[in-house]
């Protein structure tokens, strides 16, 4: 959800800063006084297009900054994360529109893309306006919705993963059938098959013995130094240091001396050990010369193998598998392509005992869909409404065997037609909000945004709207640019947007209403003037949708 919005220098407003809460919030005003202003610039922060001519006359650049709770938005909170952009929960995005239609992007008052931005957006902020192409409208969306609404996703991921599986097997077999070689590729195939499988190839030898030759390189180049060393230490030294010892320990028997002749027996041991280790370096790498030479032919024919066939050996076993996938298509083409078909129908068959249980599934249980959306157009005012989950059967598909479209129809005896080619302005707006109740949550979308969707209603129609938006707001939150009392009368909160002259120029403000000031904001709305009579009524309808 939205919690906190700062706008500074964006058409006619000079500088805002609101804090929004849970629930359904309206806004009302004059016309023209900027209350779609307000939205445009939260479109903006959610990576819409903005130039230049949004900044306010006179100044450098506009600024958009808004906080939002992110807890309840897993897809947001993987995206940030694969970003590497460590956040909490509430998370800050800021756009500035510069004078040269440049825009720059911040998360967390670090720079980020517009298109990370959006996608992190992606289910925050649905923006509703009159006559929007929404994704209700989008007859592929349909489908989807109607599989979340009747939480189907296990049986359509059973389905997609067949259709994959099958889709593969086809492309595979295509692809040999392409495929054309000539004796001379099945001679060369088989020539290259055979160096591999000659050379052996053991998964990590090159690593072992490129480090072997590496060790017996190093010992071999220092071997006259060793040798220096165990001659120093054998003609004479070792025989000196001994002699030694034995004089010290005839010294005497003292605490003093006892302690002197335990150091000299101790570093005379000690070097006795050294150079034994030293020997024992050069022995374990005392190749001979037979043993050199094979190491290092072994060496150069992995890495002769690995110029031709691939950068590593895994690379080059892998290619050998392709080869000889290659020439099992060329060699038994006849018994590859039935092999292939029988795989192929296998793959058919199973997708299809998925995609006709889906199928059932969806047929058998769509109109408790249809049923929920006429409930909620009946609430809206919509007596007559019809509303219909339609089936039209297709190709395969990881959608499954058919298509889905929702039809509606508005009035008694009119046939039903699809959404985006039904229902006038106002009555458009009703059964988008008809159907946002059911579908917003499923969606997953946190604010929903409703810019001046009353418009051309009124009485009951209005107050039906009103209620519906409150029920809305109780799984997300709900803002509304609205026109009618009844409307402002449900929310939780009510924001004026007015417009006033300051300095030369006209500025748009908003402002936070509270219980008095609202019940003076909808008895001018409703009447057009503020007297006892109109403030009792508007502070009756106020009540009635607060209780």
């Amino acid at each position: 959800m939205l919690k906190h919005l700062y706008i500074k220098n964006f058409i006619l407003i000079d500088e805002l800063s609101l804090d929004f809460k849970n629930g359904f919030s309206a806004f009302t005003g004059e016309t023209g006084a900027g209350k779609s202003i307000m939205l445009d610039a939260i479109s903006v922060l959610c990576a819409e297009r903005a130039g230049a001519s949004y900044i306010s006359k006179g100044k450098d650049k506009a600024i958009i900054e808004g906080t939002f709770d992110l807890s309840n938005n897993p897809h947001a909170l993987q995206v940030l994360t694969e970003a590497g952009l460590e956040t909490g929960a509430e998370v800050t995005f800021t756009r500035e529109i510069l004078s040269s239609g440049k825009s720059i992007v911040r998360i967390d008052h670090r720079i980020a893309t517009m298109s990370l931005t959006k996608d992190c957006l992606r289910d925050e902020i649905d923006i509703h306006g009159q006559r929007d192409n929404a994704y209700l409208l989008n007859v592929s969306n349909h489908i989807h919705l109607l599989d979340s609404f009747l939480n189907l996703q296990e049986e359509v991921k059973q389905v997609s993963n067949a259709y994959h599986n099958y889709d593969k097997l086809v492309k595979e077999k295509e692809h040999a059938l392409q495929e054309e070689y000539n004796e001379n590729d099945l001679e060369y195939f088989q020539y290259q098959i055979q160096e591999i499988e000659d050379a052996n190839l053991q998964e990590g030898e090159d690593e072992e013995l490129a480090e072997k030759e590496k060790q017996f390189k190093q010992i071999k180049n220092s071997l006259e130094k060793y040798q220096q060393v165990f001659s120093i230490f054998d003609n004479g030294l070792s025989d000196s240091l001994y002699d030694l010892v034995k004089i010290s320990d005839s010294l005497g028997n003292s605490d003093q001396l006892s302690s002197i002749q335990t150091k000299i027996s101790d570093a005379y041991y000690a070097i006795q050990d050294g150079i034994q280790e030293y020997r024992d370096i050069v022995e374990d790498f005392d190749m001979d010369e037979d043993e050199i030479n094979t190491m290092e032919e072994r060496l150069f024919t992995i890495q002769k193998l690995k110029r031709k066939y691939g950068k590593s050996i895994s690379n080059i076993l892998v290619y050998q598998q392709q080869l000889q996938k290659q020439v099992e298509s060329f060699v038994h083409r006849k018994e590859y392509i039935e092999k292939m078909d029988q795989k192929i129908q296998k793959a058919f068959q199973e997708y299809q005992t998925l995609a006709k249980k889906l199928s059932a599934k969806r047929q058998q249980h769509s109109d408790e869909l249809d049923q929920a959306v006429r409930s909620n157009l009946k609430e809206l005012m919509l007596p007559n409404a019809q509303f219909k989950t339609v089936f039209t059967e297709c190709n395969p598909s990881i959608h499954g065997n058919e298509n889905v479209e929702f039809m509606i129809s508005m009035n008694k005896g009119e046939s039903l037609k699809p959404l985006v080619k039904t229902a006038s302005g106002g009555e458009l707006s009703r059964l988008m909000l008809g159907l946002k109740v059911i579908f917003t949550k499923l969606q997953g979308i946190q604010t929903v945004i409703f810019d001046e969707i009353d418009t051309g209603v009124s009485g009951p129609v209005a107050t039906s709207i009103g209620q519906k938006m409150k029920t809305l707001s109780k799984y997300c939150q709900v803002f509304a640019v609205t026109h009618l009392a009844q409307v402002a009368a449900c929310a939780d909160v009510h924001y004026l947007v007015t417009k006033v002259d300051e300095q030369e120029r006209t500025v748009t403000t908003v402002k936070e209403l509270d219980e008095k000031e609202r019940i003076e904001q909808i008895a001018l709305i409703s009447s057009g003037s503020i007297t006892d009579i109109s403030k009792k009524a508007a502070k009756e309808l106020y009540r009635r949708n607060h209780n």
